[in-house]
């Protein structure tokens, strides 16, 4: 069974981002990548993700307005309404593919609170292959200190035991183990490097922003593999 990472991190993460200083420069998801690549990891997905808000809307008619103005302005992406609780909570989601073979998503939701709207917005991309492209279009796109980034791949079992990969993928990023869950067949970790920008502290106020998770696939004699920053946001 798959494991969110609500289940992986014993005591839970504090809301909130927090910026690296130390870190080493260049970009997130492209750190990954190289991580990836020295472990011989074949990617085979990635995504950037980052949450924000856009604002409050005064009554129903004003958040139709804005919702519609917003849809203009961003007429590019297919829009439809994912849900709707009237008077409660609305949800809506664009979607395109842009010419570097990106999809890129956003979804708009909308709570009451106080009488009025809050309206938040959610960015992601997605991609299979990492080409450069894509990683100059991430740089220009996402800001690595408010962007979740990961990847997942797979790579060769032979011989490997899957603590000893955990601990050489953080040796690679020059990171420090700070938590660790390990079963027969799956390993996650969760690390601090001074290579990524973006940083979460625990419920016992440690720093992390690296995340790694791995699942032995003893079928295919290969390891699915997990990287986030500064967790990974997905099941694995």
């Amino acid at each position: 069974m798959k494991m969110s990472i609500v289940l992986i991190l014993s005591v839970g993460i504090l809301a909130g981002f927090f910026s690296n200083n130390d870190a080493t420069g260049g970009n997130n998801l492209e750190d990954i990548k190289i991580l990836a690549d020295k472990n011989n990891v074949e990617i085979a997905s990635w995504m950037a993700l980052s949450r924000g808000n856009v604002g409050q809307a005064n009554d129903a008619n004003d958040l139709k307005n804005q919702i519609e103005q917003f849809m203009s302005n961003h007429d590019s992406y297919n829009w439809k309404n994912v849900l709707e609780e009237e008077n409660s909570h609305y949800v809506w989601q664009g979607q395109k593919e842009n010419e570097q073979g990106i999809t890129e998503s956003i979804k708009l939701k909308a709570y009451k609170s106080g009488g009025k709207y809050e309206i938040a917005i959610t960015n992601e991309a997605r991609g299979t292959k990492l080409t450069e492209g894509q990683i100059n279009w991430i740089s220009q796109t996402f800001e690595d200190s408010k962007t979740f980034y990961s990847i997942t791949g797979v790579m060769s079992s032979k011989q490997n035991k899957l603590g000893d990969v955990a601990a050489k993928i953080v040796e690679d990023a020059q990171a420090k183990a700070v938590e660790h869950l390990q079963e027969e067949k799956f390993v996650s970790v969760s690390a601090y490097s001074d290579t990524f920008e973006s940083e979460l502290m625990t419920a016992k106020q440690e720093k992390i922003n690296l995340q790694i998770g791995l699942r032995a696939n003893i079928e295919n004699d290969e390891i699915d593999v997990t990287i986030g920053t500064p967790i990974i946001t997905t099941e694995y």
